[in-house]
């Protein structure tokens, strides 16, 4: 998920009353339920890199074990060294942090689990992908209610509704300006956001402010097995409906809308893509040729090749060799614009070729 989302589910579970359990017990789900994210700084060295080694080893098994302690050392220290004479009347607690630590951090790569995106939770034991296929990267729900969560607890805390206030904003310039979401859940978010914000700002409720705050919480849960359901009902429909058995079909949700889906069959020597709004594809499936098996061992785009699913390619000559246009159809379909994660360029030139006067596939 983005890091909106998870910032929110740490949050959300402070305000279901594990704040109260230990000292800088929301500071530690907060920081926990973003830790694993700690391998974005490989975006410097690239959007290949990025792809290489995201949702890797900080988000595999042994950084569960591992970061849970890194993180409450690190508070030891600024209650050391900083916090000791802070304000706060909660005691000094390390062994619930520790378990709030694990908590949070282990929502982490759950979270990342349920999208299409994918994660490797058996780093650095093993490389596979694992994929919930559930939600898409952002899903607007998953803001709104652990939103809703956070605001409902903290009424009366002032800085908290404003921080949320200015949050909101951002989320609705979002969910309002990207073609991705459908209308009616732009039109449903701005029917329901106000209403939170102002029953948030008015104290509503403020003596029950804590089971509001699980309310919200179960309710973003029931929401998403509520869609992992549907998405494993639209991919069986598919399957049924399709001419031959495929091999594996692939529900790929739309942001905030669990019943619309792009769905994708493999067929042995074929895909076939369905869009949300009932555009049908095909796409060959074919074993790579000499070109296409140097463009998939160039350096330069080893990040993309470990992570895509489904892959196609097309291959363009030019006056120096071939441009291999390399697609993952999660995110890049036939007859949308080659941008985004969804597609790879390696340029080829005859030296990279292992023999001579080879077709250009």
């Amino acid at each position: 998920m983005d890091p909106f989302a998870h910032t929110l589910a740490g949050a959300a579970l402070a305000a279901t009353g594990l704040r109260h359990q230990a000292r800088y017990a929301t500071a530690a789900l907060i920081i926990g339920a973003n830790l694993p994210d700690i391998d974005v700084l490989a975006t410097f060295w690239g959007e290949d890199a990025m792809l290489e080694h995201r949702r890797g080893w900080t988000h595999g098994i042994l950084a569960m074990v591992v970061l849970p302690w890194l993180l409450l050392a690190l508070i030891w220290l600024w209650h050391r060294f900083v916090g000791v004479n802070g304000t706060s009347s909660l005691p000094w607690r390390p062994g619930r942090l520790l378990a709030l630590c694990y908590l949070a951090i282990a929502s982490h790569p759950l979270l990342d689990w349920l999208n299409t995106y994918g994660v490797r939770l058996l780093m650095p034991f093993d490389g596979t992908w694992f994929y919930g296929d559930t939600l898409f990267i952002v899903d607007p729900w998953l803001w709104l209610l652990p939103l809703a969560a956070v605001m409902l607890a903290w009424q009366g805390h002032r800085t908290v509704l404003m921080a949320a206030s200015v949050f909101s904003a951002l989320a609705t310039l979002l969910v309002l300006a990207t073609d991705l979401t459908p209308l009616f859940v732009k039109l449903l978010w701005c029917l329901l956001l106000p209403v939170i914000l102002l029953l948030a700002w008015r104290g509503w409720h403020a003596d029950a402010s804590q089971r509001l705050a699980q309310l919200c919480l179960a309710t973003a849960l029931v929401y998403i097995a509520g869609t992992w359901a549907m998405a494993r009902q639209a991919e069986a429909r598919a399957a049924q409906s399709a001419p031959q058995p495929p091999l594996q079909v692939q529900a790929n949700p739309l942001p905030g809308s669990p019943l619309a889906h792009r769905l994708l069959l493999v067929h042995e020597d074929h895909y076939q893509l369905q869009t949300a709004d009932g555009m049908h594809y095909r796409v060959a499936r074919e074993a790579p040729g000499p070109v296409v098996q140097a463009a998939l061992a160039s350096p330069e785009v080893s990040g993309f090749v470990t992570w895509m699913r489904f892959p196609y390619w097309t291959v363009q000559e030019t006056d120096s060799g071939w441009t291999v246009h390399l697609y993952d159809l999660r995110y890049q379909g036939p007859d949308e614009p080659a941008a985004g994660i969804g597609h790879a360029r390696v340029a080829v030139r005859p030296v990279d070729l292992p023999g001579a006067a080879l077709p250009s596939q």
